[in-house]
């Protein structure tokens, strides 16, 4: 029987081999992992091992191609034949990359995560490319987005490129020391900064992939299961009108991460983002511009910048 040799990585250390092997093959079941384990398909440098093994420096994990061809290959023609649809290269929307952390000008109009079955995401197409250009660093890590974006907001996404990134990453968030500013056009006329203290609830869903959330006021030991809180605060840039109507470019500083925090928000206090049709904007004057256009991050060692900004007309 033949099969394929896999040298791990730094990032694959200490994980269960089990784990290991369902990352790398994700639509095994987990009963036919243990089963190739126990008839020696899947090896530890030319040994059976158990479930729980644990990954040590230099191990190299050989699979039988039969495995391979019925668990990888399909994986990756489905990527392929997806792929095809999209005009969307990688390379040209990076603004910053290292070994940890890649950060990509995301176009609007493409979901961060597959949400339907035959389209393609940027998450796959990061994939792909850490495949590409170091692929062969781990075989169970995969990079992944570290946070959340709309399809159709553009702008600023980071992606894990290592397990040390997303670690650094993710502890960072949960201390609110990563701050992010967005910019759009909204209805009426804004005079002055000021913050908004509400609280979000998911609506029903009103089509296969999208749905709106509902903001609501009120005191926090009298709200409803499943309400968040959420706090914005909208910087006025430029008022104007056009068309018989008035808009003003502003900038939002969210201090929580709610979907639809902006667009919500803006429309519960009378001011919904330009071309914001599902939240109730009136003008289509403007196309929605919800932009995520500034990462603040703290004081780091793994090289990140303390503050990327894209231009944002």
């Amino acid at each position: 029987m033949d099969f394929t040799d896999f040298h791990t990585g730094k990032d694959d250390i200490g994980r269960r081999l089990d784990k290991v092997i369902k990352i790398f093959l994700p639509t095994i079941s987990l009963s036919n992992l243990y089963q190739s384990l126990r008839k020696n398909l899947i090896k530890i440098n030319g040994k059976k091992q158990k479930p729980d093994y644990k990954i040590a420096p230099d191990d190299i994990l050989s699979i039988a191609d039969v495995l391979l061809k019925q668990y990888f290959a399909k994986e990756k023609d489905d990527f392929e034949k997806n792929s095809k649809n999209s005009d969307i290269n990688i390379k040209e929307l990076i603004v910053f990359e290292n070994k940890n952390i890649l950060i990509l000008n995301k176009p609007a109009g493409i979901n961060v995560q597959k949400a339907k079955k035959n389209e393609i995401s940027l998450a796959e197409l990061v994939g792909q490319y850490y495949e590409d250009t170091r692929g062969k660093e781990s075989i169970s890590f995969k990079p992944g987005p570290l946070h959340r974006i709309d399809k159709q907001t553009c702008g600023l996404i980071c992606f894990s490129m290592s397990l040390e990134g997303a670690r650094w990453f993710t502890q960072a968030m949960k201390d609110h020391q990563i701050k992010k500013t967005y910019s759009a056009t909204v209805e009426g006329i804004v005079k002055e900064s000021q913050t908004w203290k509400d609280y979000i609830l998911k609506e029903d869903q009103t089509s296969e992939d999208f749905h709106t959330v509902k903001v609501i006021t009120g005191n926090d030991n009298k709200l409803p299961d499943g309400a968040k809180e959420c706090i914005t605060k909208i910087i006025p840039l430029e008022s104007f009108t056009k068309d018989g109507f008035d808009f003003t470019k502003c900038d939002f500083q969210i201090e929580t991460g709610r979907q639809h925090q902006i667009r919500a928000q803006a429309a519960f206090h009378g001011h919904p983002l330009a071309g914001d049709s599902a939240y109730g904007a009136e003008s289509s004057t403007f196309k929605f511009d919800l932009c995520d256009k500034c990462l603040t991050f703290p004081a780091n060692n793994l090289g990140i910048p303390q503050n990327i900004t894209i231009d944002f007309a």
